[in-house]
């Protein structure tokens, strides 16, 4: 597998780190499925030094026979470039067999995970994963306040193999007066979801994006300095008026030395007219110093055979003698030809990667 350059006039340098130009990955790293994105991975080490989990719908349409919808699995790697998926009867798959493949956290039957569950993102601390995710109650009609027709919240779990999961018993976060069927609300601002969790200094940092009227998806910011576990234990440190980043979905935060890095996968990509709104979103960054106060930088182009690449994810690692920031993210279906229309699922999993030199 080789990596191809691409020339990106973006590349900048901020505050004497140097960052190289984005190298994107000429081959998928998964791929065969239904509909599958948001690929976080981690470094473990040992024989399979990489772990990830990604989430969504593996050989069908809304995960057949697993209780709710979208489901989270797991997959692991020696090098970054092959995987194998966790399947039935506790075997690995390495032919993208889909049907094959098991989620390892699926919905429940309490309200607030009855249906979609996923967006996961894992810590590695003392020899346990801890990782918070996405949930959702089943949807409803729809009504003002709700533009997901749905609650929506963060959920925790914490795993010794990152096979098996113990889940919080309350949400990390989610709007005290939301119910299974609640009543309109038009100045609702909640539906807190697609975490990006971190442990910093003794204390749980949690980035997440949330709804605000009038403003759409947005970044949010929650701290933790006792049990993970516990319900009430991420408190939020803004007023939810004033996000982080505004017009900010799905955001993933990565620290680098001294500096805060985020991907996101906002709209505001420049597209022609009659062109579907899904590929004016493409992935973004931004930077920071403390993680809470943010400067954006230009888009990210897509890969040159997609419409679209949502739903980032990063990871930096040590390969071929060089540190490097990974770039994990879903490729959109797009437009078709067959058919005339733009299909939103996500078809392949692959990975863009950046150099690091200096502090």
């Amino acid at each position: 597998m080789k990596y191809v350059f691409w020339n990106l006039a973006f590349c900048l340098l901020l505050g004497g780190m140097s960052e190289g130009q984005w190298q994107r990955e000429t081959d998928n790293l998964l791929a065969n499925f239904n509909n599958m994105y948001n690929p976080c991975v981690v470094e473990t080490g040992g024989d399979y030094r990489y772990k990830m989990w990604f989430f969504g719908w593996a050989a069908n349409h809304s995960n057949k026979n697993i209780p709710g919808s979208d489901a989270i699995f797991h997959a692991r790697s020696r090098n970054l470039l092959s995987w194998e998926v966790y399947s039935k009867g506790n075997t690995w798959d390495a032919t993208m067999d889909p049907g094959k493949w098991v989620p390892v956290i699926h919905a429940s039957d309490r309200w607030y995970e009855a249906w979609h569950v996923g967006d996961p993102s894992v810590v590695v601390k003392d020899g346990h994963y801890y990782m918070a995710y996405s949930a959702t109650s089943k949807p409803f009609s729809e009504r003002s306040g709700y533009p997901a027709a749905m609650v929506q919240c963060v959920m925790g779990a914490v795993s010794s193999d990152g096979i098996h999961w113990k889940k919080s018993r309350q949400p990390l976060l989610i709007r005290r007066k939301d119910t299974a069927d609640p009543k309109p609300e038009p100045g609702r601002m909640a539906d807190f979801h697609r975490p990006s969790l971190h442990r910093e200094e003794g204390m749980w940092r949690l980035w997440f994006d949330y709804w605000i009227p009038g403003k759409g998806v947005c970044m949010g910011y929650a701290e933790n300095k006792g049990n993970f576990m516990k319900g009430d234990g991420f408190r939020i440190t803004h007023d939810l008026l004033n996000p982080v980043i505004e017009n900010w979905p799905n955001p993933e935060v990565i620290r680098i030395g001294k500096r805060y890095h985020c991907f996101s996968d906002p709209p505001g990509y420049p597209t022609k007219p009659g062109e579907s709104h899904w590929k004016s979103r493409q992935l973004r960054e931004a930077v920071s110093v403390d993680g809470t106060s943010w400067k954006k930088r230009e888009f990210i182009p897509p890969d040159r055979d997609v419409d679209a690449c949502h739903v980032p994810q990063a990871l930096v690692t040590r390969v071929d003698g060089r540190e490097w920031l990974y770039l994990f993210y879903a490729t959109q279906v797009g437009y078709r030809k067959q058919d005339g229309k733009y299909h939103y699922q996500y078809d392949r999993i692959r990975a863009m990667r950046r150099g690091i030199d200096g502090p």
